[in-house]
């Protein structure tokens, strides 16, 4: 496996799911790991965990990743820790209801695209500033984006959008970066389980619209799933000096093919 040893890493919305598998993955090829969430009985569950393993090579915070204080404060904790940043993981996000536009409350609207884009956006920056003032300069940015960053019928009308920026976001990051060996990649992920983002459905779907998408695409099922450890196993590729220059602007379909390409 492709080896961190001595990087400083941060994943945001890594305290459960696809997040904490990348951590641990991260740490398992020597990274120092920063990870940032916003419930805290998931923090302090990571905590107890990897203090046993880890000892001084983890840090854990609670940050809202919509909050542009408590962003510049997580990498300020960061570099105070380990020295500098070497790599961001933008992994937190949510799902929405499957609401098409017209069903779309704004509520729901503003949360979505605030967690999955604006979020995005304030973590990129803030990175970057830290990237551009170490020595030496640089460093590497892994969106986490979706099918629906690519193909417009894959969830309700929020998640889409959101996504679809993430991966405009990315290339956007890497024409404007990459000259300063500062980079940026997008995973586009398809179906997984044993993630957080179904803590979406939890107050219901738009049912109509969901029927639609899945009808839309060959059935999903078990065997469609990506799983959590091959993602993780990914960022960490992207993220070793000799591929990320490369791999600079990339928005990469990791899909299992579903849907069909």
């Amino acid at each position: 496996m492709t080896s961190a040893q001595g990087k400083t890493a941060i994943i945001t919305g890594a305290a459960g799911g696809l997040g904490k598998v990348i951590a641990d993955t991260f740490l398992a090829a020597g990274a120092n790991v920063v990870i940032c969430d916003v419930n805290p009985q998931r923090i302090a569950a990571v905590e107890e965990e990897w203090t046993k393993t880890y000892a001084d090579r983890f840090l854990t915070q609670q940050t809202d990743v919509t909050d542009e204080a408590a962003v510049q404060k997580l990498i300020d904790a960061a570099v105070t820790k380990f020295g500098r940043l070497d790599i961001l993981v933008n992994n937190a996000g949510i799902m929405d209801d499957f609401s098409p536009v017209g069903a779309c409350s704004k509520t729901l609207w503003d949360r979505v695209l605030n967690i999955n884009l604006n979020g995005a956006f304030l973590t990129s920056k803030a990175a970057i500033g830290q990237f551009e003032k170490q020595e030496p300069v640089g460093g590497i940015i892994v969106n986490i984006g979706s099918n629906a960053s690519y193909l417009g019928f894959k969830s309700g009308a929020a998640y889409t959008v959101s996504k679809a920026g993430v991966m405009a976001l990315t290339k956007s990051t890497a024409g404007s970066y990459g000259d300063k060996g500062i980079y940026c990649v997008a995973l586009l992920l398809g179906g997984m389980q044993n993630t957080n983002i179904v803590d979406a459905f939890a107050q219901g779907m738009h049912m109509e619209n969901f029927q639609k998408v899945m009808a839309s695409q060959s059935p999903s099922g078990p065997e469609k799933s990506v799983p959590l450890e091959s993602v993780a196993k990914y960022c960490l590729f992207l993220t070793d000096s000799d591929i990320s220059h490369s791999a600079n602007g990339s928005c990469i379909v990791f899909n299992k093919n579903w849907p069909e390409a």
